[in-house]
């Protein structure tokens, strides 16, 4: 869930939000600094955190809270910008090291966490400062934390902001029920048609397809090719049997749907590859009748995406 985190008022919302996250994480000892200069610090919590960075192992002793707002939905920490606020930071850490101040430092930021680049920066800071217990907190694990405490994003007022990523499944469940129903009553020259379907799929310039919508090559070629392409054929001649006409509407009314929802929230996922497999999940979990047809959700899926009917072009 992405609970655009870059649409709040101002970054002093962010840091109110960043202290009451931690209340839960860390104890109801939170101390929020007030506006003004605070030596690099929002909050601040001392004692032994109560679930961080887990309840088995948790930190203890002097806590420094750090928030790092950003407007611009698309940063992440791989900026130099962030690396600049990072450099900055160790030279608060530091003196607060020196003043006896601290013993562990959490960096919040609503910014992408990016691994690579993040944890270089983790250990840069590490290493400068002889602080171990140190923490860059990105925009996904901030996101787990309101997952687990819907309280919170109430308060905040979030969820204006948050449009779940929720589809007509009833249909989609009606259309896989009724096709795996029929399926054994379509007989077609499997081989030959595939290679029809092969042909046509060329035209649209599949690999395009694929680097434009960040589709893996593994994913394409174990999944799509190898397990669904067969089964391309059975569901054009369903959907075109006139006495499927009802089934077809609501094929073309998920399709318009689902294209709209993906469009919207693709910025939730990495790789295309995400974005199916989480529909697929949604369907799988909360459909127990579709129990022995689970595997025609993904065949859909990739028909819907190999005929253009949902991603980029």
């Amino acid at each position: 869930m992405d609970y655009k985190l870059e649409l709040l008022d101002d970054d002093k919302k962010f840091e109110r939000l960043v202290n009451t996250i931690c209340e839960k994480i860390l104890g109801t000892g939170v101390i929020e600094f007030s506006e003004g200069k605070d030596g690099g610090r929002d909050g601040k919590f001392t004692g032994t955190a109560t679930n961080f960075p887990s309840s088995i192992d948790s930190w203890k002793g002097k806590f420094i809270i750090q928030a790092k707002f950003t407007t611009n939905s698309q940063a992440s920490c791989s900026d130099s910008e962030f690396e600049k606020l990072m450099n900055l930071e160790i030279q608060s850490i530091k003196k607060l090291k020196e003043n006896g101040e601290v013993d562990n430092y959490l960096i919040f930021t609503n910014r992408k966490y990016t691994g690579i680049k993040g944890e270089r920066l983790l250990k840069k800071i590490k290493n400068e400062t002889a602080l171990q217990n140190v923490e860059i907190i990105g925009k996904e694990t901030i996101n787990r934390y309101l997952n687990q405490n819907k309280n919170i994003v109430k308060l905040f007022e979030l969820n204006k902001h948050h449009i779940p990523f929720d589809f007509s499944e009833e249909e989609i469940k009606d259309i896989i029920l009724e096709f795996k129903k029929q399926l054994s009553k379509i007989s077609e020259d499997i081989k030959t048609k595939v290679e029809e379907v092969k042909y046509d799929f060329d035209k649209i310039e599949i690999e395009e397809k694929n680097k434009k919508n960040l589709l893996s090559k593994d994913y394409f070629e174990n999944e799509i090719l190898s397990r669904s392409l067969l089964e391309f054929t059975k569901i054009q001649i369903f959907l075109e049997d006139d006495k499927n006409s009802e089934f077809r509407d609501y094929y073309f009314d998920i399709t318009s749907e689902l294209s709209a929802l993906i469009t919207l929230k693709r910025d939730n996922f990495d790789m295309f590859d995400e974005v199916l497999v989480f529909i697929y999940q949604k369907l799988a979990d909360n459909n127990n009748n579709l129990k022995g047809g689970k595997r025609h959700i993904s065949t859909l899926l990739h028909y819907m995406y190999m005929n253009c009917e949902i991603g980029l072009k």
